[in-house]
C-alpha cells in the first residue's frame, strides 16, 4: 500500500466555532479583507457579526461584497487592488463557493498584475499569496479545503481553474449552523456537489486507500441524512453530518481530484447566456457519465455499492438519489441549445486525464451534452 495524502489547511470544525473567529485570526495581522457575496450575508446578519467580532480584537476591516455567482476576474481584479492600497494583512472568505473562490483568487492577484493569464493554470510556487480564513455557510462545494479557484474570464468568457498550493486557505472554520439559513434548493444542490466531490475521487485514478476511505465514509453520510436534512433545516444534527461529508468531499478533491463531469459543466460557462447553477449542471450530466464510467470502473463502483447497501443495477442509485433530492433537471431547461455545444467543448479544460474513461474525445462529449439537453 503506498499513498501521498496532503491538507495545509487547519480545519476547525464545530457548532458556535465562527463565534471564536477574532481569536483564531488575532495572529495574522489587523487589516483584513472580509470578501462575500452581494446579498446573503447582509440578509442573514453574518456579515454585520464577522465584523463586530473583529473589531472587538482591533482588526480593522475592509468589507468587498462585489463576488457574485460565478466569481469574474474583474471582481478578483478589483480585490486585489484594494488589498494593495488598504496594505491587508489577510483575507476573510465568508459565503458560498464563488464567494470563497474569488477570494481564494484574490489572495494571490494581489502579487499578479491580475489574474486572467492564470485561469486553466497551475501557478508557479514562487508566487505569494496572502493567508486566506475560509469560511463556508452552504455545506457542498469544499472549496474551504481545496487548491483551486474556478473563476470566469469575462474577456475570454473562458470559465476554470486557479490552481496551486498557494491558493489553499490557511485556516477553514466549519460551523455547521451557518448552513441552516440555505433555502431548500440550495442546500439540495450544494449537498449534491458534496456527493460529486466524494463520487469522483473515489473514480478518479489519483484516488488512493486513504481518499477511498474517506469517500465512502462521507457517501454514507451524505445519502442517508442529505434528504432528511432538506425536510428538517433546523436539525443540528443533520446539519453537522452533511457538513462533515461536504468536508470529506473537499479534502478529497485537494487530494484526488474530480472526474470529467467538473471539466464539461464548468465548460458551459464559456456561454455568458446560461445561468445554470454548477450542481444543477452535474446533475443534468451524470445520468450519462456514470453510465459510461462503470464500464471502466464497475468492479471498484460494485464494491462501493455493497458498502452503501445499494442494490440498484450499475449506477441507478445516482439518479435514484437525483430524484429524492429534487436536483433532476435538463440542460434545455436553462436556455442550453445544441449549437451551444461545440462552444462547450472547445473550452473544456482540466485534469481529462484523471476520469478513468479511456477514451476522452469529442464523441464522448458530444454525447453527454446531448444526452443531457
Amino acid at each position: 500500500m503506498n499513498f501521498t495524502f496532503h491538507t495545509p489547511t487547519k480545519i476547525i470544525f464545530g457548532l458556535n466555532k465562527f463565534q471564536e473567529i477574532g481569536k483564531i485570526v488575532n495572529h495574522l495581522g489587523k487589516n483584513c479583507l472580509l470578501v462575500t457575496g452581494k446579498t446573503s450575508m447582509k440578509k442573514y446578519g453574518y456579515l454585520d457579526k464577522t465584523k463586530k467580532i473583529l473589531e472587538e480584537f482591533a482588526i480593522k476591516t475592509f468589507i468587498f461584497d462585489n463576488i457574485s455567482n460565478d466569481a469574474k476576474s474583474s471582481e478578483v481584479n478589483l480585490g486585489a487592488v484594494i488589498c494593495k492600497k488598504e496594505k491587508i494583512d489577510f483575507i476573510i472568505a465568508l459565503g458560498g463557493g464563488s464567494a470563497i473562490d474569488g477570494a481564494k483568487a484574490i489572495s494571490v492577484a494581489y502579487d499578479l498584475e491580475n489574474i486572467e493569464p492564470f485561469i486553466g493554470t497551475e501557478l508557479q510556487k514562487q508566487k505569494k499569496s496572502l493567508p486566506l480564513v475560509a469560511i463556508p455557510t452552504t455545506a457542498g462545494t469544499g472549496s474551504e479545503v481545496t487548491k483551486g479557484a474556478i473563476i470566469t474570464d469575462i474577456k475570454k468568457k473562458f470559465k476554470s481553474g486557479v490552481r496551486g498550493e498557494q491558493i489553499f486557505p490557511a485556516i477553514a472554520i466549519i460551523d455547521p449552523i451557518l448552513s441552516m439559513t440555505m433555502p431548500k434548493e440550495v442546500a439540495a444542490t450544494t449537498g449534491f456537489d458534496a456527493f460529486t466531490h466524494l463520487f469522483e475521487s473515489y473514480l478518479a485514478k489519483k484516488s488512493n486507500s486513504f481518499t477511498d476511505m474517506l469517500s465512502i465514509n462521507g457517501l454514507k453520510i451524505i445519502l442517508e441524512n442529505l434528504p432528511k436534512s432538506l425536510d428538517k433545516p433546523s436539525d443540528e444534527d443533520l446539519r453537522c453530518k452533511v457538513s462533515y461529508a461536504a468536508l470529506l468531499g473537499g479534502i478529497n478533491v485537494g487530494n484526488a481530484s474530480t472526474c470529467l463531469p467538473h471539466r464539461l459543466q464548468q465548460a458551459m460557462g464559456s456561454v455568458p447566456s446560461i445561468h445554470q447553477p454548477h450542481a444543477k449542471g452535474l446533475a443534468a450530466i451524470y445520468p450519462t457519465w456514470s453510465q459510461e464510467v462503470y464500464k471502466f470502473r464497475s468492479n471498484k463502483i460494485e464494491l462501493l455499492k455493497k458498502h452503501l447497501g445499494e442494490k440498484e443495477k450499475e449506477n441507478y442509485f445516482i439518479e435514484k438519489f437525483i430524484d429524492k433530492i429534487r436536483v433532476k433537471n435538463r440542460l434545455s431547461e436553462y436556455n442550453v441549445k445544441k449549437d451551444d455545444i461545440n462552444i462547450f467543448i472547445k473550452n473544456i479544460s482540466g485534469n481529462l486525464e484523471n476520469d478513468p474513461i479511456e477514451v476522452k474525445n469529442e464523441k464522448l462529449f458530444e454525447k453527454i451534452y446531448l444526452q443531457s439537453l
